[in-house]
């Protein structure tokens, strides 16, 4: 069988929904918000993406592109792209699976095993996927063990959710104001917070949030059956109601 074989979908064919998609692990001590990184590290770049559960096999860097900007995000054929920065204690996976499956659980499988890779490390993600009602998910994991995972859609009141606000803006030293200024309600309903803002929030407390001028490799890879199916199902596909 062909890898082509995997897919449903040709490799020219067209995304039917945008998005977000990023996870983040920032090594003990935290360089903080003012703190500096050193360059990209291409090496370690290249064994975090091949560890990654949501890739078969890795076959090759396709380039190195601005942290700011973002690998090419319109045909199936991109499903297959993953941006990774390794700059000293920060590293940033940018992969479309980790929004695969509609559930919010790749994004937090991903985030346990690099938490288990990277004893001490926090891990700090956010997936987003651009339906006509907004699918979002977010997990953030603190070195002492405190865990926050939200996922469902903007507006509703059915969301997942393990954990609480509170207990992770303690963890990371974020006070009430903070958490106000940036519009989040530690009491508000799922479904209304502001999960972005909070992911920001514990972002920025632990590392330079400033991304010009650091590089992220571009690799292109390969996904397994089950993997290709779900990227399909939530980047092509539309959910049941739509």
């Amino acid at each position: 069988m062909s890898y082509d074989d995997v897919w449903e979908y040709g490799p020219d064919e067209a995304l039917a929904q945008d998005g977000e998609f990023r996870l983040t692990v920032v090594g003990t001590p935290f360089p903080g918000g003012d703190g500096e990184l050193p360059a990209h590290d291409p090496a370690r770049a290249t064994g975090l993406v091949a560890a990654l559960g949501t890739v078969d096999d890795v076959v090759g860097e396709d380039g190195r592109i601005e942290a700011v900007e973002r690998p090419p995000f319109a045909a199936r054929a991109d499903l297959d792209l993953v941006a990774v920065g390794c700059w000293g204690p920060v590293s940033e996976v940018n992969d479309p699976a980790l929004a695969a499956g509609g559930d919010g659980s790749a994004l937090a499988e991903q985030a346990d095993a690099l938490a288990a890779r990277f004893p001490g490390a926090a891990v700090i993600g956010s997936v987003r996927v651009d339906h006509p009602v907004a699918y979002s998910a977010h997990v953030v994991q603190h070195p002492d063990g405190v865990r926050l995972f939200a996922a469902g859609w903007a507006g509703e009141g059915d969301w997942d959710l393990e954990g609480g606000v509170a207990e992770v803006a303690g963890a990371f030293g974020i006070d009430a104001d903070a958490l106000r200024d940036a519009g989040v309600d530690p009491d508000g309903e799922p479904g209304d917070l502001a999960w972005e803002s909070l992911t920001r929030l514990v972002l920025r407390r632990t590392s330079p949030l400033h991304r010009a001028g650091r590089t992220l490799s571009v690799f292109r890879v390969r996904r397994s059956e089950g993997t290709a199916g779900d990227l399909e199902d939530t980047w092509i596909g539309e959910p049941d109601g739509f």
